[in-house]
């Protein structure tokens, strides 16, 4: 076979040595660069995890916030008393069981448990929803919530579609420190709701809770010392009461501010 070689061919110079084809990446190389990009990501993660959580406690204190505005509209149009629960000794409360504070994140009860007509299920804070002064749902669920209850979980609840149990991620506390059920009556610093402490995995946030006051206010109680984690994790029977109160008077001695 026979190649003819034209003049144009023959004119072709060959490319400069900057202008020649790259080496391509070694496996050396592009392990080098994964183990990096790993070194990297491991360093930020926590950091990533904090500026999170940071943003989930600001989110929680708002709703908060928002809970803590219906109940003083809802304090305005009832003669200045606090929603009603089955879990407080009180006249109206239809609870013939043992009182049960720490079930106060209870947004409406089981029908079944306390014979109730479906209007009057909603206790608590969930009065606030079923009267329209709070009506969004995802205001009464914490988003740093890891548990069982969560907003998903009671979807068919919210959407009227059963009349079952829905258990909400902030705990209510119904009456004052000495127990008086009018919202004049007490201090602009008295804690009204907190974060869920229904149970150690009702518990929102791992180094504390978010505080209501009576005076709309909302504040961070830092748990460094674990005393609400003990309180919970060693309730019983006999002492859910003593020790839900001891900690709602915990809160009462001031909790201190966000950092």
């Amino acid at each position: 076979m026979v190649y003819l070689v034209t003049p144009e061919l023959k004119n072709l110079t060959p490319l400069p040595q900057g202008l020649r084809a790259a080496r391509g990446f070694s496996l050396i190389d592009v392990l080098v660069s994964l183990t990096v990009i790993i070194l990297l990501i491991s360093i930020m993660l926590p950091s990533i995890s904090m500026v999170r959580e940071s943003a989930r406690k600001v989110i929680c204190s708002s709703d908060m916030r928002q809970i803590g505005l219906g109940m003083n509209l809802y304090a305005e149009d009832n003669k200045s008393m606090l929603p009603s629960s089955v879990y407080l000794k009180s006249p109206e409360s239809r609870n013939t069981q043992a009182v049960n504070p720490h079930l106060m994140d209870t947004i409406r009860t089981d029908p079944n448990e306390f014979n109730a007509r479906e209007w009057d299920q909603w206790d608590g804070i969930g009065l606030l929803f079923y009267k329209s002064y709070v009506s969004a749902p995802g205001v009464y669920y914490c988003p740093s919530h890891t548990g069982s209850n969560t907003l998903e979980a009671y979807e068919d609840q919210w959407n009227f579609s059963t009349d079952s149990e829905i258990i909400a991620n902030y705990q209510y506390r119904g009456i004052g420190p000495t127990g008086q059920r009018h919202l004049y009556n007490m201090k602009s610093t008295d804690a009204m709701v907190t974060d869920s402490l229904r149970s150690i995995e009702d518990l929102n946030h791992e180094n504390g809770l978010n505080i209501l006051a009576a005076g709309l206010s909302v504040k961070w109680f830092d748990d460094a010392n674990s005393e609400i984690l003990q309180s919970v994790a060693s309730r019983t029977e006999d002492t859910v009461v003593r020790n839900t109160n001891q900690t709602w008077q915990l809160f009462d001695g001031g909790p201190r501010p966000i950092e």
